[in-house]
């Protein structure tokens, strides 16, 4: 005993410390008192101690632990229950097992029933938003009025749900709608505490640019409400009239956005002086009209008149260019695209018209223009005219347009 007591006051630590607290004291004094790091003469002598004394009490520890183990090993008495107390154990942990049994079947039944119940409230929640989406694609929205929550119809009148779509239709047209698979499940409170079970469905939908009619899409979380056993799409707005103002501001942005470019793009391929397109704009028609017909099909005729400049006196020459350009604009009006090439030569681009039809539709401008001219135009000048035609069997390309404007002394 005497031993152990001064093992522990050799350690520091307190009699009947864990070998924790001991290992942890041991470590500290080697640091402390090795020879090969302290500059104590008596260090070499302390440590000695100090390894002495762990030793025994780690032999200590060692015992102890031996001990317990064949403790636990040791063969125990076995004492059996009367034959009654027995029976009775065995009869509770039965009545126990059957208890369980009869827990996890009605807990199966219930999850099932709720299951159920789920899955019908979706259907009819998707149902909804269905046909909410589906009226807002054909603009019937007194149809998609129907379809919101009783607690968005106390607070928004038709008037003003209908003014506020209509805004909205005029930026962004709608095109598709896809309601996303699955919904998430969730209670809300809105307004003066009201509480209610929703469903949060992901609209993906495809709408229209009114301008360029361009698509873009984007995806819209919509929220469906339980109220009074009722499913409705929930708006959650208590007055859309700042909303109406809003779209329909932007929309007005927008559109005088648009209306400058497209008046850009106008007047650059556009010639003023002869209310006509240029040789630039023409071009452009033409390009355009390829694809067209190569990709549709469909019948196109290219024309060029020229005023031949031989007999046409110089100082009504403007004049003279002038008369042929309101002739020509006067004579096929909005039927067709006209062109003005410059240097007394004009283009017609016929869509959809026959080479017999437009070959009339040429000579009657010719003779037109030579009447109208007047004194303007020589006896000796002349108006000479190209022409060829295409049909879906057959697909115009630049190389014949180039060939005919180059008869009349022109490139396009």
């Amino acid at each position: 005993m005497g031993s152990l007591l001064e093992s522990y006051r050799i350690l520091g630590v307190k009699v009947g410390a864990g070998m924790a607290d001991v290992t942890t004291s041991y470590r500290q004094l080697c640091r402390e008192y090795h020879p090969d790091i302290s500059d104590n003469p008596g260090a070499e002598e302390q440590m000695k101690q100090i390894n002495i004394a762990y030793t025994v009490l780690r032999e200590k520890f060692r015992r102890e632990a031996n001990f317990r183990e064949r403790q636990q090993y040791s063969r125990p008495i076995r004492r059996y229950p009367p034959a009654e107390t027995w029976k009775s154990q065995t009869e509770q942990k039965k009545q126990a097992e059957d208890a369980e049994q009869q827990a996890a079947q009605a807990h199966r039944k219930r999850a099932a029933e709720s299951a159920a119940v789920s899955a019908e409230a979706e259907t009819e929640a998707r149902s909804v938003l269905h046909g909410y989406f589906k009226a807002l694609n054909i603009y019937d929205y007194t149809s998609a009025y129907n379809y919101l929550s009783p607690y968005d119809k106390r607070h928004i009148t038709l008037e003003s749900f209908t003014k506020w779509r209509e805004s909205v239709a005029k930026l962004y047209p709608m095109r598709e709608f896809k309601i996303a698979g699955g919904s998430s499940i969730a209670v809300i409170t809105w307004g003066g505490g009201e509480t209610f079970h929703a469903r949060k469905f992901r609209i993906i939908i495809t709408e229209g640019d009114y301008a360029d009619n361009a698509t873009q899409s984007g995806d819209v979380d919509k929220l469906v409400i339980n109220e009074n056993g009722s499913w409705g799409v929930f708006l959650g707005y208590r007055e859309v009239s700042e909303l109406t103002r809003t779209f329909e501001q932007r929309f007005e942005t927008r559109k005088r956005r648009d209306i400058a470019k497209r008046w850009e793009e106008y007047t650059a391929g556009f010639h003023p002086e002869y209310n006509m397109l240029n040789i630039d704009g023409m071009r452009k028609s033409v390009l355009r009209e390829f694809y067209r017909q190569r990709r549709y099909g469909g019948t196109m005729t290219f024309a060029a008149i020229s005023i031949e400049h031989i007999g046409v006196r110089s100082a009504g020459q403007g004049e003279l260019l002038r008369s042929a350009a309101k002739t020509i604009c006067g004579t096929l009006r909005e039927t067709d695209v006209p062109a003005y090439a410059g240097d007394g030569i004009f283009v017609v681009l016929f869509i959809e018209l026959g080479k017999k039809s437009a070959e009339k539709i040429i000579g009657r401008l010719a003779e037109t223009i030579r009447k109208n001219a007047g004194p303007q135009l020589g006896i000796n000048a002349d108006i000479n005219y190209e022409y060829g035609s295409w049909t879906s069997g057959s697909f115009a390309d630049m190389d014949a347009i180039s060939g005919i404007l180059k008869k009349v002394g022109k490139k396009l």
